[in-house]
């Protein structure tokens, strides 16, 4: 088996279809059909089960599937560490995030290094923490921006910024109109939140059950626009991160409501894999994202540990990019 095989394998398991792989190879059907074919004589196994509009991987399909996708993404990566060396400043990145961190924080990073190298470039996958993570271990992305802390000793997390975690409410919503509320204003207030394996929904739930306050979820919705747009409707409150509502709460069509004696922080972490080999390119993201969340993200001046076990504590406001 050699990487040109390997390439026509994945190609057609990713399509599950010999004339669509063909199309994007640049390849003749024919041609396809024999490499496939080439390859289960030398494994020995079929990969596809045939019959239908569309092809099957079986067991030995999709086990080799898996290996293909961290194999050739590694000489992907390879390649591209080898291109950047030779190239000096060019270079490619391939950076995930989940929903906060990839439509609120991970923008701003990466405009302001493409404002300093904007020779590289750069690739963004958006999706769930367990998403971003496994993709990091496939070897799919270089880094990830993830929210919460990461446990897993198979990665290594850098500590960017800290993201607090804010009530909001349309501007006259009834029960929230004053300038501070209770956690017990809260009780049978309808929540509006992100669909359940949002880990903003999760540690949301679980402070609420641990400061013994019922969570009334009256909608739930894709993701934090969703929230936000579900809230200035006035269908609900709702609680995101204070970095997806700041242009909401300027131009005054949502505010945030202080809750007295409650804050909820966790911390933004750049996310790899231990031992990562990081490529010039790589290296001198990770040092920028770094440098740029302590000068103009939300200061990491506290205990990320003891704010996700108790709750936050009361402080420091947030500087503006």
């Amino acid at each position: 088996m050699n990487f040109h095989h390997l390439r026509i394998f994945y190609t057609v398991a990713q399509r599950l279809s010999i004339t669509a792989a063909a199309e994007d190879l640049l390849l003749s059907q024919p041609a396809v059909s024999l490499q496939i074919k080439a390859l289960e004589k030398e494994l020995g196994l079929a990969l596809f089960q045939r019959g239908g509009s569309k092809l099957r991987l079986t067991q030995a399909g999709e086990v080799l599937y898996r290996s293909a996708v961290s194999i050739l993404h590694a000489k992907d990566e390879v390649e591209r560490a080898i291109t950047e060396l030779r190239d000096g400043t060019k270079g490619r990145l391939i950076l995930g995030a989940g929903t906060t961190g990839g439509m609120y924080v991970l923008p701003r990073i990466v405009q302001a290094y493409k404002g300093l190298w904007p020779d590289t470039e750069i690739v963004f996958h958006i999706g769930t923490t367990d998403q971003i993570l496994d993709k990091l271990l496939q070897n799919v992305l270089d880094m990830g921006l993830v929210g919460g802390p990461i446990e897993d000793r198979r990665f290594v997390a850098d500590p960017i910024c800290a993201d607090e975690l804010v009530l909001i409410a349309a501007p006259s919503y009834p029960g929230v109109s004053v300038a501070t509320v209770t956690l017990k204003d809260l009780a049978g207030l309808p929540f509006l939140v992100p669909e359940a394996g949002s880990r903003t929904r999760q540690l949301v739930e679980r402070k609420f059950r641990e400061s013994g306050v019922p969570l009334r979820i009256a909608m739930q919705l894709p993701g934090t626009e969703g929230v936000k747009r579900a809230v200035e409707a006035g269908l609900g409150v709702g609680v995101v991160s204070c970095y997806a509502v700041e242009s909401e709460c300027q131009a005054g069509v949502l505010r945030r409501v202080p809750i007295e004696g409650w804050r909820l922080t966790r911390t933004m972490n750049l996310v790899y894999r231990a031992q990562k080999y990081f490529s010039p390119v790589g290296e001198r993201f990770r040092e920028f994202a770094k440098s740029y969340g302590k000068a103009h993200l939300e200061p990491l001046g506290h205990d990320p540990k003891r704010d996700e076990a108790a709750g936050g504590r009361k402080g420091h406001g947030m500087s503006r990019a």
